[in-house]
């Protein structure tokens, strides 16, 4: 009723309108009087067109209006070409973007409240988007990347029916030439110069053409004898307006080239919505449907409509009838509309047909009812048949993971692998396509895995001897695996160890007849200070009778080996036996050279290489050529590495481990990790007595040197520094007359704090001394050039708690209530 309300409406208001023409005017038209039309700007063309949009006016109907503005002819023709190319610009078919919410799309333009919850939401959308079952050809009209835009530049089509505001190009070449450019006037008539004015509108480029060049020959008598030739051609082509409505994304009326089809139309208009019909869209002109499109021709098989718009065609698109699903092992799953008569068969064609793991034999279909759902098992022979109703939905299941006629075979033989059952095969015929048994294969026995009568596993076993002379040959079933054991299997890993001094100590795989040079070699060879006669062999003893009587579990072979591994003497005619241990030890009294540094003040400071067991600190303060005039030796200290055994390494790993098991990372004392610090430190500050030393050379102050040591001799120093709990820690210059008070008391003095009974000094060589007490009488150390004094602070004491006070009050109360109970 709201469609026929509105034609009504439409066809009043038009004929009033008509009846009026004189009377109605454009106010934008104003613009027009003495302007040249090539000047208008675009705005003032779209002002101009909104105003026709508002009064109804056709682009049929502008001559009248233009001419009461005194335009001209020409004018008048130039003004419509203008609104065709603006409608065509700004009203036509577009590229449509894809509407995105740029926050949603941009997380890290969202504020942190959301942000937290922008994973969760993006998860869920695309649970729910995964698990939507869409309508098939719905989203194909939203694809950014189809537009549906006609093709202006294709050759003039034959059936093209012309009307107002065409262009004609018309060309005349041969014995004579000329060239018209004619546009078709709202009458539907052209006017060729000396030819007159035709009629062409309502006709197609075809008839046209016939008409004009009948017309034509008139003047050129050539046309005739072909000697003169015409060519009629469409130019620039009209907007028509076209209506698309019903269940329709964006409903309304749309400007578009009259080239255009229905699938441009209903590109621009948004195509069906989720209720819409993709198989009955109507198309009417004046009051009559002309044509019904099913766009499943165009989504399915590609085949377009070749029908052409007109002016004022009405697109319906209807809501849709009979809708079902299908799903599972199908190319396109998705929600299809359907036909009267169509079956399961045109449904798996709409949904691109099986997959390549379908099982194809049975279709489950959910039909309903008038009270609920019911189950259908569909058969391959009713495809064609079985008619499909409004709501049903289809489920193609897949291909079970099992083989009707496949059985294995695996382990020691030539070609393991997959082959086909075949009718009362036997395992001898098994084996025989696979190549028959290897050298290594144990043939006495062999397994084969298969299910019972249950689809329960089972295990049966044969003899592939017996089987292969035919005896106790066993006949196959289908998904059998036979499985033949290799002897090297079922043989226990057998090796050799070598250890000390050679390039690669591991153990190796034993062969038989392996030697102990053998071994040697493949362990890449003995070291530099691999001691060649002291190589021992450890058997380990297996007799059980020599085990049952002694203690002794192994035996200890001991052998030389000349340097080129030379097989000419017993240590190559030793023949290894599995798990032998083989111990190269290095030659007694072997070491790396070993380096020591000085630096600091001395004349020739740098590395230096230990040349005796015994060389001591001033052995190297000799080979340094001695101290500077500028060296401070009572600063002069020793760095030494701290060297530990793989045992500490391991005791020290497992205490600081217990360290960190009993305090948390945030409640970690300074004892505790000061602790720590010590466990895993790599070097030591040795302090010494320099200058007894080199006074004194080879006293018990002048220590042998060890491997990475660091002599460190400083310059004479001349500041002493104060730390710790005292007013203002500082660093003060030294002066011998001063003592350890006048040193604390440049620096402010003790704090409230300070310990000062536990005060210490440490010197410039590493020595610590610290304050002796006696009654209460304090004796604080010598202060030298470069020493720090330390003043420590008091320890803090912490009270007792209620719940302690408390308890020790409840003992000393018990207590006294027991020596009161002794004395009565």
């Amino acid at each position: 009723m709201k469609n026929i309300s509105f034609f009504l409406f439409f066809f009043f208001s038009f004929s009033i309108f008509t009846s009026n023409a004189q009377s109605l005017s454009i106010p934008s038209l104003d613009i027009l009087k003495g302007t040249d039309i090539d000047n208008i700007s675009d705005t003032q063309l779209g002002d101009l067109i909104s105003q026709m949009d508002k009064k109804g006016i056709s682009m049929n109907q502008i001559d009248q209006y233009a001419s009461s503005k005194g335009l001209s002819k020409t004018e008048t023709e130039k003004l419509k070409n203008r609104i065709v190319r603006y409608n065509d610009k700004n009203k036509g078919v577009k590229k449509r973007t894809i509407e995105t919410n740029e926050d949603l799309n941009n997380p890290e333009k969202l504020n942190p409240e959301l942000l937290k919850y922008y994973e969760v939401y993006k998860q869920k959308q695309d649970s729910i988007k995964a698990n939507k079952l869409e309508i098939f050809g719905l989203s194909i009209f939203k694809d950014v990347n189809l537009t549906f835009e006609p093709n202006l530049r294709l050759a003039t089509p034959s059936n093209y029916v012309l009307g107002p505001d065409d262009e004609l190009l018309i060309d005349v070449y041969g014995n004579s030439e000329a060239n018209y450019t004619l546009y078709v006037s709202p009458e539907g008539k052209i006017k060729i110069p000396l030819a007159g004015v035709i009629s062409v509108g309502g006709l197609t480029i075809q008839e046209a053409s016939s008409v004009i060049k009948k017309r034509l020959s008139s003047i050129y008598g050539g046309i005739k004898s072909n000697a003169t030739k015409v060519s009629i051609a469409l130019g620039d082509i009209r907007s028509i307006t076209v209506s698309v409505i019903g269940e329709v994304a964006y409903p309304g009326s749309y400007t578009i080239p009259s080239l255009a089809s229905v699938y441009n139309a209903l590109y621009v208009s948004g195509g069906p919505t989720e209720k819409g019909s993709f198989r009955k869209i109507q198309v009417s002109r004046g009051h009559s449907v002309i044509a019904v499109i099913d766009l499943y021709d165009f989504l399915v098989y590609g085949k377009q409509s070749d029908l052409r718009l007109q002016d004022q065609d009405v697109i319906k698109i209807l809501p849709y009838s009979n809708r079902v699903s299908i799903v599972g092992e199908v190319k396109v799953p998705a929600i299809f509309e359907m036909k009267e008569f169509e079956t399961i068969s045109n449904l798996i064609e709409f949904a691109g047909g099986f997959t390549e793991n379908a099982y194809r034999e049975r279709i489950t279909a959910y039909r309903n009812t008038t009270k609920e759902k019911s189950v259908i098992d569909v058969t391959l022979p009713q495809f064609r048949t079985y008619l499909t109703e409004s709501g049903d939905e289809y489920k193609v299941g897949k291909l079970l993971k099992r083989f009707a006629n496949r059985v294995q075979i695996t382990g020691s033989v030539y070609r393991p692998g997959e082959y086909s059952l075949s009718e009362g095969m036997k395992v001898s015929d098994l084996i025989t396509k696979a190549d028959g048994l290897k050298e290594d294969a144990f043939a006495t026995r062999a397994m084969v895995y298969r299910k019972n009568a249950r689809n329960l596993p089972e295990l049966t076993s044969f003899s592939p001897i017996d089987a292969l002379e035919g005896r106790n040959d066993l006949i196959l079933q289908r998904e059998d695996s036979v499985y033949i054991s290799s002897i090297l299997e079922m043989k226990e890993d057998e090796y050799i160890y070598i250890s000390g001094e050679v390039v690669s100590p591991d153990k190796y795989f034993f062969g038989e007849g392996m030697t102990l040079k053998d071994a040697i070699l493949m362990a890449k060879g003995m070291t530099k200070k691999a001691d060649r006669g002291e190589i021992e062999v450890y058997r380990q003893i297996t007799d059980q009778g020599i085990l049952n009587k002694n203690l002794q579990k192994a035996i200890a072979y001991k052998f030389k080996i000349d340097n080129d591994l030379a097989y000419n003497d017993s240590a190559a005619n030793f023949k290894l036996k599995k798990e032998d241990r083989i111990m190269i030890r290095p030659i007694f009294g072997y070491e790396e050279m070993k380096q020591v540094n000085i630096e600091g003040e001395v004349k020739i400071p740098g590395n230096y290489i230990i040349t005796s067991k015994n060389q001591k600190i001033s052995d190297l303060v000799q080979m340094s050529g001695g101290l500077s005039a500028y060296a401070y030796p009572e600063g002069a200290y020793l760095i030494r590495k701290v060297k530990k055994t793989d045992s500490e390494k391991k005791l020290l790993k497992q205490v600081a481990q217990s360290l960190g098991s009993k305090v948390t990372k945030n409640t970690e004392t300074s004892d505790s990790l000061e602790l720590k610090k010590q466990l895993f430190k790599e070097t030591d500050i040795v302090g010494i007595s320099l200058k007894e030393i080199i006074n004194n050379p080879g006293s018990q102050y002048d220590l042998i040197l060890e491997e990475g040591d660091i002599l460190t001799i400083p310059k004479v120093l001349e500041t002493v520094t104060v730390n710790g709990e005292v007013l203002m820690p500082n660093t003060v210059r030294y002066q011998k007359e001063l003592s350890f008070k006048d040193y604390v008391n440049a620096a402010g003095g003790f704090s409230s704090n300070a310990l000062s009974k536990k005060a210490y000094i440490i010197h410039a060589n590493g020595k610590v001394e610290v304050t002796r007490s006696f009654c209460g009488i304090h004796s604080y150390p010598n202060v030298y050039p470069g020493s720090r004094i330390i003043i420590p602070e008091k320890p803090i004491k912490k009270g007792m708690s209620t719940a302690e006070v408390i308890s020790i009050t409840t003992s000393i109360v018990s207590v006294a209530a027991i020596i009161v109970s002794l004395f009565k």
